[in-house]
């Protein structure tokens, strides 16, 4: 399931990672020159106080070069442009809301949930007293059975271990139901299950562990709405998360996976019938669960690696039934935490530097998301601010991409026939989400929540708009298939681009396109540097490291040859053992081997952007230095370690590394041997292509 990943970028982690984990650094920090500047073979200059006293030469270290007066004068706080994105989008979205700008019946139901929102003093008068009548329900049960009939009752609206999404079975057939675990650290499946790879030792490096995840915030105030004393936190935290472990991680990690042998993919997805899904679960209640939820009329389920499903039937017993009693009521609390009062997430907030929640902050922080209005928020932003002519710039731009790619495939002389025509099916195949889903976004047009003057709270109408979603949900089973999965686990205004193996699919979240990211008044050279050369990125993986081992369809099936694998990942090994060579902080080598899915992806997509400038004429010099300035980044040395758990390069290793393997940027800039951007032709790293 490594194919997750790639629906989050880089930016988007990076983002994450530093508010999380580094938030002190975001004020003014004093810029400390070393005793020698470090990296090789180039200085990393994307750390405070590492940066050469004058700019090198392009032919030298182009990304320092073309960045050299931003990251001169960011050098007493970071600079990361993708960190203002958020703040941006949210702005412009809130005054649309405001103003009256955007209007209709979805609308009006967003507002009333965006009111309820607000009235803070309403949030806590209520405290937590709607959901503690489920809690006092899974408290009471005294055996396996009663816990199940509480989880399985059509008045209990939650499912603390399962997510079933609707999607394709494969892109050929009908939609059915996927089944993956529901976490309770996280709200996001895809970007927390690294985290749940072994168990936590002792409560401090817990914390450390799940620090990036974005729930977080709320952990010590739902144990103590729980219940739980104070002194006994750490320990019921620790092994309420130790309780998880023991069969998530039977099933995907990010970290391993990136390490794995190649055919992971493949591995994860398992279509099973209505009759062996049923034979998995002897003691959870699955079947139970899923004719609760309406998700009992598929015609055949994936899940993805069962072995997780086993495990926690496993788990599923009566020498257990209080610690799932206490895990059961956890989950539930944390999923509706942000829809009862604010005050405990607000003294965490505090803890972590953050401001508090107010009554101006509040609204957004609990509509923008993927299970309450994100979709719709996302919509407002598509459709109202950036507007159909960028929608069809990008998906031309997408096209012509896609069309080069088959330029490239047939130029790839190691390719047999039998190779290339699967790898040329999955072009002719690929769905594009540019803007938008495949299918559409959701439709509130139905939803009818209920106004606080009628009696209606925002966790009531939490609840409301969850069947609501639901209920939409359910009805495409048995449909044609669309390629929305991937959209159903992000926010669309998360400044992403995500290519999904399972659905065949590239996507642009209208997140990605702020004002840094798409300025007004680029060029169609820079257009293609930056925003293209990510689209490329994007469509590239579908014929990495991991994207190989899917077909046209979304299928586990691999596209090479047995012959061709074997030369595939000859070349992938090169692109590791080139990355593991260079040094990034006094004796700490890049990690080559873990960053190569990515930096393959890289490579191809960079392969294509170029091949597409060129063929339209465009300015190949504008061109590469969009593509510099698109990754500019300063941050601290002490965040350069972070960063390296990406599964991407460093921001200057990918525009320096990537430049250096295509023959256009020597012509461009007349680069020659000696140069420190040179590399002899026979050694250009390269996996597509001539």
């Amino acid at each position: 399931m490594k194919h997750m990943k790639h629906w989050i970028t880089v930016l988007a982690a990076l983002v994450l990672a530093l508010v999380m984990t580094v938030g002190a650094f975001a004020e003014a920090l004093p810029a400390e020159e070393p005793a020698e500047l470090f990296g090789s073979p180039w200085v990393n200059s994307m750390v405070i106080g590492n940066l050469p006293e004058t700019a090198p030469d392009l032919k030298d270290d182009f990304y320092a070069a073309v960045n050299y007066d931003v990251l001169a004068a960011n050098q007493n706080g970071i600079y990361m442009p993708m960190m203002t994105a958020a703040a941006e989008v949210e702005a412009v979205v809130t005054a649309l809301l405001q103003d009256g700008s955007a209007a209709g019946d979805d609308i009006a139901q967003l507002k009333i949930f965006w009111e309820q929102a607000a009235d803070m003093d309403a949030l806590r008068a209520a405290g937590y007293s709607e959901v503690n009548l489920y809690l006092e329900r899974i408290s009471e049960a005294t055996s396996l059975e009663e816990l199940n009939a509480v989880l399985t009752a059509e008045d209990f609206p939650f499912s603390p271990y399962l997510t079933m999404p609707v999607a394709p079975l494969s892109l050929n057939e009908e939609n059915g139901v996927w089944i993956y675990p529901a976490l309770s650290l996280t709200s996001d499946f895809l970007n927390g299950m690294n985290n749940y790879t072994e168990p936590a030792t002792d409560a401090t490096s817990l914390y450390q562990k799940i620090s990036s995840l974005d729930r977080t915030e709320y952990l010590l105030g739902v144990l103590t709405a729980l219940g739980v004393e104070a002194e006994n936190i750490d320990s019921t935290i620790l092994d309420l998360f130790n309780t998880e472990v023991s069969y998530i991680s039977k099933t995907y990690s990010e970290a391993t996976a990136a390490l794995a042998d190649y055919g992971y993919i493949s591995d994860a997805p398992q279509r099973l019938s209505p009759e062996e899904l049923a034979g998995f679960c002897s003691r959870f209640p699955l079947a139970e669960t899923l004719k609760k939820f309406g998700k009992d009329k598929a015609s055949a389920y994936i899940v993805l690696y069962p072995d997780w499903l086993k495990a926690l039937d496993a788990l599923w017993t009566k020498e257990n039934l209080d610690k799932l009693k206490l895990l059961t009521r956890f989950k539930v609390l944390m999923e509706v935490a942000p829809f009862l009062s604010p005050d405990y997430v607000n003294e965490m907030r505090t803890q972590t530097g953050k401001a508090p929640l107010d009554k101006a902050t509040n609204p957004w922080y609990v509509c923008n998301r993927v299970d309450t209005f994100g979709h719709l928020l996302g919509k407002i932003y598509a459709e109202q601010v950036l507007g159909s002519e960028l929608k069809e710039k990008l998906t031309a731009i997408t096209q012509e991409l896609v069309d080069t790619y088959r330029t490239l495939l047939n130029e790839t002389e190691w390719l047999s026939a039998e190779s290339r025509e699967k790898a040329l099916e999955k072009l002719d195949n690929m769905r594009m989400g540019i803007l938008e889903p495949d299918g559409g976004y959701y439709d509130f047009s139905g939803l009818k929540l209920t106004p606080s003057s009628e009696g209606g709270t925002l966790f009531s109408n939490y609840l409301a708009l969850k069947a609501c979603i639901n209920k939409q949900e359910n009805s495409l089973i048995g449909k044609p298939a669309k390629a929305n999965l991937a959209w159903k686990a992000c926010n669309p205004l998360m400044a992403n681009c995500f290519y999904d193996p399972f659905s065949n699919s590239v996507n642009v979240l209208p997140g990605f396109m702020f004002s840094y990211n798409c300025p007004k008044d680029a060029t169609e050279s820079q257009m293609q540097g930056g925003l293209g050369t990510v689209i490329a990125h994007e469509i590239s993986h579908a014929f990495d490291y991991a994207g190989s081992q899917c077909d046209a369809y979304g299928r586990g099936i691999g596209i090479l040859s047995e012959a061709d694998r074997e030369i595939f990942l000859s070349k992938v090994k090169a692109v590791e053992d080139y990355y593991n060579a260079i040094t990034v902080l006094p004796d700490v080598y890049c990690r080559g081997t873990f960053l190569r899915v990515e930096n393959t992806a890289d490579l191809a997509g960079m392969k294509a952007a170029v091949l597409l400038a060129k063929t339209k004429g465009l300015d190949l010099q504008a061109f590469f230095r969009e593509n510099a300035r698109l990754y500019a980044t300063v941050v601290p040395e002490a965040v350069i370690t972070a960063l390296m758990s990406d599964p991407h390069a460093l921001s200057y290793l990918r525009v320096n590394v990537n430049l250096q393997m295509v023959d256009e940027f020597y012509e461009a800039f007349d680069v020659k041997e000696g140069d420190g951007m040179y590399v002899k032709p026979e050694e250009r790293l390269k996996t597509w292509g001539r």
